[in-house]
């Protein structure tokens, strides 16, 4: 079920939606995400450091990635409906899991489309949300389960986490015409 939390126009640099789902779908794939941590602390397609599993990865323990799609394909067909856009297709999915001191380099998604951060294991009192190079380009408030889209081509990163918590987000690109 999705919660509405906060309507954007379609001038908005961000569409914020609450996934109401987020905390079963956490209690039932930590453990895989957890076991998959530990065979690879530090695996990534990129130049930073954290835990990355992509869907089409065969060689973890997989999560419920055709949940996941089925979710993320009707959010993304409301963000589509709600900017009057025509949507195409969500990319590759893929969950980054931050413990003690991880990190994701800055970086962008391409220069079409829209890209989305669900925050699963996300507590604002330790964890520090997603950022933007450009200063101007500032991240609203999200709290655990809420999902964020901003378009693909925004420079972003994930600071260190401090915490001893884990920090858990899934991404993907969002194609649209």
């Amino acid at each position: 079920m999705l919660r509405k939390i906060l309507s954007l126009d379609s001038n908005s640099d961000f569409y914020k939606r609450n996934l109401s789902w987020t905390g079963r779908f956490v209690d039932r794939n930590l453990p895989i995400i957890q076991e998959n941590y530990k065979k690879f602390p530090n695996r990534n397609k990129w130049k930073c450091d954290c835990h990355v599993s992509h869907e089409d990865q065969f060689d973890v323990d997989r999560i419920d990635y055709e949940f996941l799609r089925k979710e993320y394909v009707k959010i993304s067909k409301k963000f589509c409906k709600e900017r009057k856009l025509k949507f195409r297709h969500v990319s590759d999915v893929w969950y980054n899991y931050y413990e003690t001191g991880q990190y994701q380099e800055p970086h962008d998604h391409g220069q079409v489309g829209y890209t989305a951060v669900h925050y699963l294991i996300f507590d604002p009192n330790y964890h520090e949300q997603t950022k933007f190079y450009d200063p101007g380009f500032v991240t609203p408030k999200v709290v655990e389960g809420d999902i964020l889209f901003f378009a693909a081509n925004k420079i972003h990163y994930v600071p260190p986490n401090k915490s001893t918590k884990p920090r858990l987000t899934i991404a993907f690109t969002l194609i649209v015409e």
